[in-house]
């Protein structure tokens, strides 16, 4: 027998049992866990303590590896697990302080939000006890799980997901650097969503004088999060006269799903949806009275400060004074090693003083840098997050009123949430901390040592944004400017393009009456608008050639489909990339070009704003002096190189070209790259279309190719008629063991945008029923 197949054999070994009756300590009652056809489990208990303890116990049998591996991440750990490799990740995990946040955040927790985290924990240690054995991975790595008991390492997790759904300090970054080399002119044109840019862009003095290209390396490594999708439409426009409501939120691509299903059910809390695995209760589900789903709302929640340090090192100046660093030791453990690598991260009035930076969107890795200017990075996720007490009242509303009552504590990261109940109302609220800046709208670095940028507190939760039962019968999000012109406040400036909040008003408008089939296709639609209408422009591009001619006749007319199966949108994805290299590499230069648009991420704003004003008006700056004659040339030039590069991907024939063929989704886990196991730890690679532009989300990292590195990471469709028709699907399986039926299960229904329904009667649960197991005090 081979290595490959005994791992295969251990796997198996360490599969939960999920019939039968287990004891479990710390339990108060009987609880019951039914686990329906797709492994989602329905516990039923008869206190709120077991119920978080039974979902903590489910959880860590089925992905207990991935905890670990989130929690490791979060408190800078994770060389514990895979040494010195994955160093630099740790040690900018503690620089930004996910660990500090952590421990403010748990200090913090109200008596439900510690109730509920304590049971899931003693849910997890109650399995690793009992477990048949551990889960694979442990053994090819030869490791021991860790999870300790303590509040404050949780709780670093939730700061490390509100980061990755936070603020705008790399785009301060580019910006600046963009000025300091180009230019404020340079500014409006590649970020024609900031409004009144002017330079110079930093103040005048000894330690303002630092080039933003060396400050570029301190830009934070951000999980990819990017964007969402949530609508909701009221009983005058679906056919059964009751609202429906849908939502997928977008995040990185994970091997196991970043959710996990859970039906949890007590007296004084029911909830059916999507949990994250290091937390209790239902982020996004729905009650048999309600439903939710939500959106990031991107809002400006972090500024950069450019300090200035007394000549020692030991101090940073405001106004007058000189405020003394507080420096935190922090030891890095890195497996094999006996003594820890130490960090002595400095900190201001304003946070930790950065100085390592991250590429990638898709794949991210940390770069340390000797980045000698001191930028301190203040952000509202380092001392506000989500307490999981708001998951609880959010459950408990007994119409919209309530519900906004409870999400007036979702401070971080800030979420557009839709609501709908069986009354018929309708409902929006955003959510979040946005910082009352004194002067500046957050957009570039500023001086922290004259007092004029602090922070006056927050808007106001009565301020934010928020709507109930509209005229026009339905409410949409898509990471999207969420206010008009007239609004007061300034939550942010760095808003997705309305690319897909656009075409979702299309099709809300197309498709009415609406049932869940309408809304399932909306989930799987791939039409982008920037490519319908670019397509006006390509097409009359004068072509020297026949393969030039035969690819710009596909633009003719073209709806701007991103079909999978599309040649056009193969032509019109690569002829876009290559329009980048040719006309944004020779002014930004490489390293620029990287953090601007290569792994940047976000490239949607190049292709639904940027590239089309810079089309439209063709400067000698980014063309050339001969304006329209040298913008044709570099068009017919990136085209040249893009049919080249398809044609060495994809064959000679471009009949037989497809953007799925370059575009694919692969579900792999970490262990995947050890090339023996990776059939084994790969659960699916998939083709799809779409970009981040579309509607079914697939963006993409240019400077890594093609492959689709954020997805739709759950969709849900919830008809407020009755409970039980509610569907919805994640990405890869309930199980995070590779062994089970359970781990990739899902890949080819979402994969074809299909679904499957979410029983939550306990009707329709037994009816769903495949296994059901009891666990007793122990």
């Amino acid at each position: 027998m081979d290595w490959a197949e005994q791992v295969r054999e251990s796997a198996q070994r360490a599969l939960p049992p999920v019939e039968g009756e287990l004891s479990v300590p710390g339990l108060v009652d009987r609880v019951e866990v039914v686990r329906d056809r797709w492994g989602v489990p329905h516990v039923y208990t008869s206190n709120l303590t077991d119920l978080f303890l039974a979902q903590g116990f489910v959880v860590g049998s089925e992905r207990l590896f991935q905890l670990d591996m989130i929690l490791r991440a979060a408190n800078g750990r994770l060389a514990t697990m895979f040494g010195a490799l994955v160093l630099p990740g740790d040690r900018f995990a503690r620089l930004v302080g996910w660990n500090r946040a952590g421990a403010r955040l748990a200090a913090d927790y109200d008596e439900d939000s510690a109730m509920m985290t304590s049971a899931f924990r003693a849910g997890v240690r109650a399995w690793l006890e009992q477990m048949p054995a551990a889960p694979v991975e442990y053994q090819v790595l030869d490791l021991a799980s860790e999870i300790p008991d303590d509040p404050a390492y949780w709780a670093a997790a939730t700061a490390y997901l509100a980061w990755s759904l936070s603020g705008n300090a790399d785009r301060e970054l580019v910006r600046a650097e963009i000025a300091d080399r180009l230019g404020a002119d340079a500014v409006r044109d590649l970020f024609p969503q900031i409004p009144g840019v002017s330079g110079p862009l930093l103040p005048g003095g000894r330690e303002a004088q630092a080039s933003a290209s060396e400050v570029l390396r301190s830009g934070p490594p951000k999980p990819p999060g990017l964007g969402s999708n949530n609508w909701v439409v009221s009983g005058s426009g679906t056919e059964n006269g009751k609202p429906l409501l849908a939502n997928d939120p977008h995040l990185g691509v994970t091997t196991p799903s970043i959710w996990i299903e859970c039906h949890l059910s007590a007296p004084g809390y029911e909830a059916s949806g999507v949990a994250l695995p290091f937390a209790p209760g239902i982020v996004i589900g729905r009650t048999e009275h309600h439903a939710w789903g939500c959106t990031n709302v991107g809002g400006d929640t972090q500024d950069l400060y450019l300090e200035q340090l007394s000549e020692d090192g030991s101090a940073a100046r405001y106004e007058d004074a000189w405020e003394p660093l507080t420096v935190h030791r922090e030891e890095l453990w890195v497996r094999g090693s006996d003594e820890p690598v130490i960090l002595e991260v400095r900190e201001t009035r304003h946070g930790p003083i950065l100085d390592s930076y991250a590429l990638g969107l898709g794949v991210p890795h940390v770069v340390e840098g000797g980045v000698r200017r001191p930028y301190a990075l203040r952000w509202v996720g380092a001392e506000h997050a989500l307490a999981p007490s708001t998951l609880l009242r959010m459950a408990r509303a007994t119409d919209f009123e309530g519900f906004r009552a409870a999400v007036r504590d979702w401070d971080s990261p800030g979420q557009n949430m839709v609501y709908a109940d069986v009354d018929g109302t309708i409902g929006y609220q955003c959510t979040g901390r946005y910082p009352v800046r004194r002067s500046g709208d957050g957009t570039m670095p500023v001086p922290g040592w004259t007092g004029e940028h602090e922070w006056d507190g927050f808007i106001a939760f009565e301020d934010l944004p928020w709507a109930a039962n509209p005229d026009s019968g339905f409410l949409a999000t898509a990471n999207n400017r969420i206010h008009d012109a007239s609004y007061p406040h300034l939550i942010g400036h760095d808003w997705s393009p309305p690319s897909r909040i656009r075409r979702i008003g299309e099709l809300l408008a197309e498709s009415a009456p609406h049932s869940r089939e309408t809304f399932a296709a909306m989930h799987a639609d791939t039409v982008s608008i920037p490519a319908r209408e670019l397509a006006l422009v390509l097409s009359d591009v004068e072509p020297v050639g026949e393969p030039q001619r035969e690819a710009i006749g596909r633009f003719a007319g073209w709806d701007g489909d991103l079909a999978a199966d599309s040649a056009t949108a193969c032509v019109f994805e690569v002829w876009c990339m290559h329009l980048a290299r040719e006309i944004l590499l020779p002014r930004l230069g490489q390293e620029l070009f990287d953090h601007y648009y290569a792994h940047a991420p976000e490239t949607g704003d190049w292709r639904s704003l940027v590239l089309p004003n810079l089309l439209a008006h063709p400067t000698a700056d980014w063309f050339g002096a001969d304006g329209v004659e040298a913008r044709d040339v570099v068009l017919r030039r990136a085209l040249d190189a893009a049919l080249d590069e398809l044609a060495e991907r994809l064959g000679s024939d471009p009949s037989a070209w497809r953007w799925g063929a370059l575009h694919h989704v692969e579900f792999a886990g970490p262990l995947a790259m050890i090339a023996d196991l990776a059939p084994m730890f790969t659960a699916g690679v998939v083709e799809t279309g779409g970009d981040d532009d579309t509607v079914n989300q697939g963006a993409f990292e240019p400077g890594n190719g093609y492959d689709a590195a954020v997805i739709a990471s759950w969709r849900q469709i919830v008809d407020l008629a009755h409970p039980d028709t509610a569907i919805g699907v994640h990405t890869t399986g309930q199980s995070g063991h590779p062994s089970s039926a359970h781990w990739n299960d899902l890949v080819p229904m979402w994969a074809n945008g299909a679904y499957h329904p979410l029983p939550f009667s306990r009707l329709a649960v037994d009816e769903a029923k495949r296994s059901s197991m009891t666990l007793v005090p122990g």
